[in-house]
C-alpha cells in the first residue's frame, strides 16, 4: 500500500517536534520495509538541471568533478607524451642545489577549496632516466646518478619528501647507430621506477595548486604515464 504519513499539515496547522518525527519514523519504517512497485513512479525523477557534469581538459587528462579530480596520462607508443625533468634546472644537480625542486611540467592542476577541508592527494608515475653519461666534477658517478619525484600540494617548496621516489640512471650511454636510444633498455638497468601512493593534506580556503616536482642529477629524466585522484572532505 502507499505510504500515508501519519500526521498531516495543512495551512495554520501547529508544527510540533513530536509530530514532525513522528511522520519521519513512519517513513524509516516505510522505506525498511519495502517500497511497494504501484508507489514508484516510472517516468522521469530527475531532471539534467540538477546533474553537473564533469569538465574535461584534453591536454591535462583530467577530469574535474563536483566531488573530486581525477585523470592523467595512459597511453604507450605514438600516444606518449612524455614530459621530462633535467638536472640543468636543478643547479646542475650539484648538492649546494638540493633544496631547488621543480615542477614536472604538465602535471599540476589547481582545486577551487570552498571551506577548510581535508583533501586525500592520490598518484602514480612511471619515469625512464637517461642515459646520462656526460664528464662533471660536480655530479656523482655516473651509474650513481638518481632523479627525484615528490608530490606537492601548494607549491614545490612544500615538497612532500616521504612520499619522494628515487630513480637510477641508465649508465649505459646512447647507441651510435640505428636504431638510436639506450644502449641497454631502460627495464634491463634499473632506470626504469614506477611509484604510487597518497598524500593527506589539511586545505584552507581558496585555490590550491597539487602536482609533482623533483630534484635531479640526470641531464634527462622521461615521465611516461602519470595519473591522480584528488577526493576533499569537508568537516
Amino acid at each position: 500500500m502507499a505510504y500515508t504519513p501519519p500526521v498531516t499539515f495543512s495551512a495554520g496547522t501547529v508544527l510540533t517536534a513530536a509530530d514532525v518525527q513522528s511522520c519521519q519514523d513512519d517513513l524509516r519504517v516505510y522505506l525498511h520495509s519495502g517500497i511497494v512497485s504501484g508507489d514508484i513512479d516510472p517516468g522521469t525523477w530527475i531532471g539534467t538541471r540538477h546533474v553537473q557534469p564533469p569538465v574535461f581538459e584534453p591536454y591535462s587528462g583530467v577530469q574535474h568533478g563536483v566531488t573530486g579530480h581525477q585523470g592523467g596520462q595512459r597511453a604507450a607508443g605514438d600516444g606518449a607524451r612524455l614530459t621530462f625533468c633535467t638536472r640543468f634546472l636543478t643547479g646542475n644537480g650539484a648538492a649546494s642545489a638540493s633544496g631547488d625542486w621543480k615542477r614536472v611540467p604538465s602535471t599540476s592542476f589547481q582545486v577551487d577549496i570552498r571551506r577548510a577541508a581535508t583533501v586525500a592527494y592520490h598518484y602514480w608515475w612511471e619515469v625512464e632516466c637517461g642515459p646520462d653519461d656526460g664528464a662533471s666534477t660536480q655530479l656523482p658517478a655516473i651509474a650513481d646518478r638518481l632523479v627525484w619525484i615528490a608530490p606537492y600540494v601548494g607549491n614545490p617548496s612544500l615538497k612532500q619528501l616521504t612520499a619522494a621516489q628515487e630513480a637510477q640512471n641508465n649508465p649505459n650511454g646512447l647507441r651510435s647507430s640505428v636504431p638510436y636510444g639506450a644502449s641497454r633498455p631502460h627495464t634491463f638497468s634499473a632506470s626504469y621506477c614506477q611509484t604510487s601512493g597518497t598524500v593527506v593534506s589539511s586545505a584552507s580556503l581558496g585555490t590550491t595548486t597539487v602536482g609533482l616536482c623533483f630534484y635531479s642529477q640526470i641531464d634527462r629524466a622521461a615521465v611516461v604515464n602519470w595519473g591522480i585522484s584528488i577526493e576533499a572532505f569537508y568537516l
